[in-house]
Order: structure tokens, then sequence, then C-alpha cells
């Protein structure tokens, strides 16, 4: 099999039919009989390219004469994969990735244009040394260039942070997140899930603020695990398991999570429930409940209710319902660019303007299931201060009725009592949380 051929066919259908990495990749490799070091290649090689896109362009339209924008389809694709091959992967020889380059063009019936990409390569290779990088003097388009981030993006960050965080953000973002996953305390210790994952040969480290999370190395299909298929742990990244940490309060019976799916927050607080209470898992529809289901089923969880509700539509029949109301909406996802780099190109000022607004109707609506002295968790996997500290602004101007109470954790802003997560090297994704307190009725 040519992996080469895999992996244009996956970029292919990622930018033509806009589908997700994750999406396209397993399309494209689940019913193939594929080595573990096959997988990794194919995998590497569609995410760098994705993650590395301005910057792989950059270099290509410094060798091309033809502009990236202006080539066929096919030749830009198989220039984007060869050239994320000559820079970032030491141990495939050059020739090997130019002759590999002109088999696909060969494949795809454009035998007039071998010339041409072999060309283009054979000129990077011969003048790596020499590439003219973006000046620092020009911070927006050095940054854009360097971290292959659309200068948009960059510079709504910088109008939020100081240089230096943003410098980071990028950098981590372009790293590869480590595979977290928290130990299903109502199934099993962390003790006795360590043992069992280090007999199969399994690498384990702990997370870096939780007791439950843990790092997994060394593997090739997560679903063959034993503890996994036993229940005994789900992957989820340590930030998202900060919700349930800052969130759960003892005597809690009803918790409410507006947007549930894929379920990993449903799930964590249903065990931190242990058997008792409820979680009512809302969802827009059974395609996204299925995913749920399929996680809950498997860890033999009895206390989750699922059902389509959508989060921006009132539902009468559980109003002033929850102890605990979980609002983690839909967002632009900034915060999470290491799993999904997609998200790079699908993200725009005017999306996050949108996503701003739908949060915003999703508050007004969740605020309503909360009981008197309930709590309103606000959460996103995002660092734009539109779409977080300016909502909780907004919110508690429009709702009296409701306090900010600080969420005192290790990971917490002290100042501020909310948390505000930026990706960190080897550790949790980059997300946010605050925590509101609805007035009991008696208090004026």
């Amino acid at each position: 099999m040519n992996l080469r051929w895999v992996v244009l066919k996956i970029l292919d259908t990622i930018e033509f039919e806009g589908i997700f990495v994750h999406e396209a990749i397993e399309r494209f490799t689940v019913e193939q009989d594929l080595s573990k070091q096959d997988r990794a290649f194919i995998k590497k090689v569609v995410f760098g390219t994705i993650e590395q896109q301005i910057r792989i362009d950059y270099v290509i339209n410094q060798f091309s004469k033809i502009k990236v924008d202006q080539m066929k389809p096919a030749i830009r694709l198989t220039l984007r994969l060869s050239v994320y091959q000559l820079l970032y992967m030491e141990n495939i020889p050059d020739s090997a990735v130019c002759n590999e380059a002109v088999k696909l063009i060969k494949k795809r019936k454009m035998h007039r244009l071998t010339g041409f990409v072999n060309g283009v390569l054979r000129a990077l290779i011969r003048q790596k040394d020499t590439i003219i990088w973006p000046s620092k003097e020009d911070f927006l388009t050095y940054l854009s260039v360097k971290y292959s981030f659309k200068p948009e993006i960059v510079q709504l960050l910088l109008n939020d942070y100081d240089d230096e965080v943003v410098e980071n953000f990028l950098s981590v973002s372009n790293e590869q997140a480590p595979l977290t996953i928290r130990v299903q305390k109502t199934n099993t210790s962390k003790k006795a899930l360590v043992e069992a994952l280090t007999a199969e040969g399994l690498t384990v480290s702990e997370g870096k603020y939780l007791d439950e999370a843990m790092h997994l190395e060394h593997i090739d299909k997560i679903s063959l695990i034993d503890a996994f298929q036993k229940g005994h742990f789900l992957v989820q990244d340590e930030s998202s398991m900060m919700v349930a940490d800052a969130g759960y309060e003892e005597g809690m019976t009803c918790i409410i999570d507006l947007c549930a799916a894929p379920g990993g927050k449903t799930i964590h607080f249903a065990d931190k429930l242990e058997g008792k209470g409820q979680v009512v898992a809302f969802d827009i529809s059974e395609k996204k409940l299925d995913r749920i289901r399929e996680n809950y089923t498997r860890l033999g969880l009895k206390n989750i209710n699922e059902t389509i509700n959508d989060a921006s539509v009132l539902n009468q029949d559980y109003i002033c319902m929850g102890d605990l109301v979980v609002a983690d909406l839909p967002c632009s996802g900034l915060g999470i660019i290491r799993k999904k780099p997609d998200i790079k190109w699908h993200i725009t000022i005017e999306r996050i303007e949108a996503l701003k607004k739908l949060q915003q109707d999703m508050l007004m609506v969740g605020k309503n299931y909360v009981k008197p002295g309930g709590v309103l968790i606000y959460s996103t996997c995002t660092v734009t201060k539109a779409e977080n500290q300016d909502n909780v602004a907004w919110f508690l101007e429009e709702n009296e009725d409701f306090v900010l109470e600080p969420i005192q954790k290790s990971y917490s802003d002290s100042e501020t009592g909310m948390v505000t997560m930026m990706p960190i090297s080897n550790g949790p994704d980059g997300f946010f949380i605050a925590k509101f307190r609805k007035k009991c009725e008696n208090v004026k």
C-alpha cells in the first residue's frame, strides 16, 4: 500500500468535504490492514501538514513560480505533504520524498506536471538553509508564519494577552498533546489501574493537577487495552476533568449537562455521584446521544438519563431541577488545537462573534434549570476573552440573581476566582471555567 497516497486522499477529503481530521483518517484507515508504524506515519503526516499549512505554503511560494493558491488541488496537496516531510521528518531521505511525490502525480494522471513538482522539491532541498523567514520586527507576520496561524487569530490573541503569553500559546498548540485518561473510580482503584496498564506494556505517568488524571504512552489501539474494555478508564483531557472537580459538591443529586456529547464530563459527574442521584444529559441529536450511550454502557453506569434537547430552547420539565447545571458550550476551540489542528482553518473572527451570541443565548436558557442555591458552571475549550471573561461579565450584569463564586483550586486564578488554562506542554489543553451561584429566594 502506498501510504502517501492514503495521506493525499485524506487531505483531499478534509479540504473539499470540510470534515474533521479524525473523521477523515478513520474513513481511509479503519478497514485497512495497517501496522502500528503505518498508522503512525499517516497520522503524523496528515496532522503535521494541516498544522503547519501556513508555514509550508510560505516555503513553497519561495521556490515555485506558481503560487500555492493558483495551483491545481492535487499539486498543492502533494507539495504540502512532501514539504512537511522535508522540513519535519529527518529520518526520511530527501530523494525518497521527491520520488514518492512524482509517483502521486503520475497516479493522478498528471504526468506533464511531474517535472514541476520534482523541480520545486529539489530546489527546496538544495536551498533549505537559505529560506528567508519573516523578521520579528513584523511581529504579527513572524508569529503567523513561524507557528502557522491565521494572522487574524494571532491578532485577536495579541489583543487579549501579552506577546510572550501569545507566542507560548502558539508554540504549545503545535506540539503533540499527551494521551490523558481518567480512572473510573466506581469500577477500579488508581493503583489497580496503573498495575494493569503497566502489565500490558504501557508507560503511565501522573497528570499535572488532578489525582485521577494519568498520561499513557506506547499505545497502538486503545480499544484493545483490557482495562479499557472493562470500563476502568475513560480518555479525557485533564482540563475537561476540572469541570467536575470544580463544580461537584457533596449532597448534589441532580446534575444537568446542557451539551453533553461525547459524554466525558457527564460520565465524570456520574462517577462522582457514586450511583446516587442522576445526571441528565442533553444534546441535539440521537447521533450525539449515541456517543454518550456507547461510553457509559462500557463503564456500566446506570445513573445517566440522556434526552434530545436543544440547549438554546427552554425545556419546561427541568426548570429549577438542577443542583448543578453544566454549560460546557460550543466555542472556537482554540484551546484544543493540538488535537484538532483543522480548527486553525475553520475559525474566523465572524465565527467567534456568532459563537459568543450563541453562548449567551444558551446561558440565558440554562440558568432556568438551576435550583435556588444551586450552581451554574460555564466552561469552554477556548482562550478568547470574548467567549470567556466578557461573557461572564455580561451574564452577571444581566442576572442579578446569580453571583460569581470563586473556584478555590490549585489551578484557578486567585484574583478572578475563575480558571483560565492555556495549553501546557505535556499537560492540559486550553480551557476556561467560571462558577455561578444562584441566590436563594429568601435572600434580597
